[in-house]
């Protein structure tokens, strides 16, 4: 009887059990039925207001929009305001490209009106929409920024999409073109649109504007014809200069720039064939000078190349380098020494870690750096014959003239060429007339007034040597061309060994195996100076045929090889004796091997057919004669 109550009792507990969970599961059920209703319901709800929002701008908005040269009927400036902030609540680039670009066509038109009613700058003389409309534009104009970085330039029907959006920015970040503004009373407001249109453009440098900038002109500019895009490119430069202009060439902004825009390969080469108004903007706005300013901050400098690394660090070099070659005579001055020499000797320092000696697995080619420890990618490649044509402004334009070119020519205008006094390694020479020539030469040294290795005159030209030197090293790819253009440039290498001619006797002779004795690593900049000027002797020793040599001698003379062959034995010769070169590694010796090998090129060329007197290629030390070369 007990075991028949217990099994009612629990079945009665399990018939509870079952009904409190169905009730629940109902409840549950109910719920999850009206949250799918909900959804359901909103998704409808938001499917009608978007098609009734976009069915209301298709029919203010027609198709004809779209065209550049389409005459459209005004509408009232705030009825378009309205309809505009609604379309902007369900705006998605997907899907709303066609007509953010109908809407940017047709509010540059507005801008034509003079009339506050139909100008879409109208609305900011109602102090009820002031605020609103400026954040609107700021949400226009960033989408319409924002839709360029898929536009491909080639593409005919993208083209024309991107200069549309151009125009569209061009035109609502200045108030030049505001018809508007041209009605009298109106002009008092022009002052307060263009610190309006200064806002807008920083909310959009603020949102990815020169990195979108760089984008499109890398598309642009990094292929083989560019010609067809002037007007394109023309407008993304204007653009990108005003948030400069407008913050006085703040560091921040210049700094952007420099990275973004001015690394675009070959920017300054295009822009100079395709677009002169935009380099006569640059030139204007002390572009250049401003850049040199910023750059030759060591931290700037490090911040503006390890954004951009090699390639395109090479490509902002070559831009620079070609914007010198262009700006005023007058900035060029005050700005080619030292500012301009150390912010090119320094990019190429640092472009130059990147160059290796030889293949590997981990190198790529470049056609102007050699073999380059980071990938080339395809617009860099096809822009490479224009940043080359840029890299030798350096030393075929105007710049290496009045970079080096004048200095020289000022400093030993009225120098004659450095002479070596008369010698004879024969023994019976009297002893008395040898004696009185070498008397005679020091009596004549001493009334010479030289200049010291270290004055402010020897250092600013071994600075811009090391300069090119460093380029030697740097673009090796391109140093046959570099000593080509320093060799035949205006007598400038002829300019320098008389220079060395003025440094002390037989060239400085003694100066020089001082200095080495200080600095055995050979870096000091008067190395450099004494490396490129042997680097450039030796080219132009080598393509010299007999002709010029021998019987020409313009500029330099047979004796001129006599003294500078003496200068290079001797320094050699007491170098190496006196442990000046570390035996071992003096084959590795940047200075040891540029100077010998003229040495030797000299050698050679007398050994054909000898213009050297008996006995000069015997160096002479304490009573002894001994022979260096070999």
């Amino acid at each position: 009887m007990f075991r028949a109550e217990e099994s009612s009792r629990g079945s009665f507990l399990q018939q509870t059990k079952a009904a409190r969970e169905e009730r629940a599961h109902e409840k549950d059920r109910e719920a999850a039925v009206t949250v799918i209703q909900a959804y359901v319901r909103g998704w409808l709800a938001r499917i009608r207001f978007t098609k009734k929002i976009l069915e209301e701008f298709d029919i203010n908005f027609p198709d004809d929009c779209t065209k550049l040269d389409a005459n459209i009927e005004l509408q009232p400036a705030l009825h378009i305001y309205r309809v505009t902030s609604r379309f902007l609540i369900i705006y998605k680039r997907e899907r709303d490209q066609e007509r953010i670009e109908k809407l940017c066509r047709y509010l540059v038109q507005t801008l034509q009106s003079e009339s506050p009613k139909f100008s879409y700058v109208g609305v900011t003389l109602n102090k009820d929409h002031y605020i609103s409309w400026i954040s609107q534009m700021k949400t226009i104009l960033n989408h319409c920024l924002i839709g360029l970085d898929s536009l491909k330039p080639e593409i005919s029907s993208d083209h024309t999409s991107i200069l549309l959006r151009l125009y569209t920015l061009v035109s609502f970040t200045s108030p030049a073109s505001w018809a508007i503004l041209k009605v009298e009373g109106m002009e008092k407001l022009r002052t307060g649109m263009s610190q309006l249109c200064a806002n807008v453009m920083g909310h959009l440098v603020n949102n990815g504007f020169y990195a979108i900038m760089q984008t499109l002109l890398v598309k642009g500019l990094g292929r083989a014809e560019v010609s067809s895009i002037s007007v394109a490119l023309s407008a993304a430069v204007t653009l990108t200069l005003r948030p400069l202009i407008s913050s006085q060439m703040s560091d921040k902004l210049v700094s952007l720039f420099l990275i973004n825009i001015f690394s675009v390969p070959a920017l300054v080469y295009h822009l100079n064939m395709l677009c002169p108004e935009c380099i006569s903007s640059f030139i204007t706005h002390n572009l250049f000078s401003r850049s040199l300013e910023l750059l030759n901050s060591e931290q700037n400098l490090r911040i503006v190349f390890n954004a951009l690394e090699g390639s395109y660090a090479l490509c902002l070099l070559a831009n620079l380098i070609q914007l010198a070659n262009i700006e005023r005579e007058d900035v060029l001055k005050d700005s080619y020494f030292p500012s301009f020499t150390f912010v090119v000797t320094k990019m190429l320092e640092a472009c130059q870690q990147y160059v290796v000696a030889k293949q590997s697995n981990i190198t790529h080619w470049h056609p102007i750096l050699g073999w380059f420890a980071q990938t080339v990618d395809s617009p860099l490649q096809e822009a490479i014959p224009y940043v080359t044509s840029q890299l030798a402004c350096l030393w075929t334009g105007r710049i290496v003239l009045q970079l080096i070119g004048l200095p020289l020519t000022e400093l030993v205008g009225k120098e004659s060429p450095p002479q070596m006094e008369q010698q004879s390694t024969s023994i019976s020479t009297n002893i008395f007339r040898r004696a009185f020539l070498e008397a005679r030469t020091n009596r004549n040294n001493s009334n010479k007034n030289y200049r010291k290795l270290g004055s402010p005159e020897c250092t600013k030209i071994a600075l811009i040597c090391s300069m090119y030197q460093t380029a030697l090293h740097t673009l090796t790819q391109m140093k046959q061309d570099i000593l080509t253009g320093l060799c035949y440039q205006d007598k400038i290498l002829y300019h320098m060994w008389l220079f060395l001619g003025t440094l002390g006797p037989h060239c400085g002779l003694k100066a020089f195996l001082d200095h080495l004795a200080a600095n055995t690593k050979c870096t000091a900049p008067e190395f450099q100076m004494l490396i490129l000027f042997s680097d450039c002797m030796t080219h132009y020793v080598t393509i010299l045929d007999d002709m010029e040599m021998y019987e020409q001698q313009e500029p330099f003379k047979l004796s001129d090889f006599v003294t500078m062959s003496f200068f290079l034995n001797q320094f050699l010769y007491k170098a190496v004796l006196n442990n000046l070169f570390d035996v071992k590694t003096v084959s590795n010796n940047p200075l040891f091997t540029s100077l010998h090998t003229l040495l030797m090129a000299i050698y050679r060329r007398d050994c054909r057919r000898p213009f050297c007197p008996d006995g000069h290629w015997l160096a002479k030390l304490r009573g002894t004669s001994l022979w260096f070369l070999g």
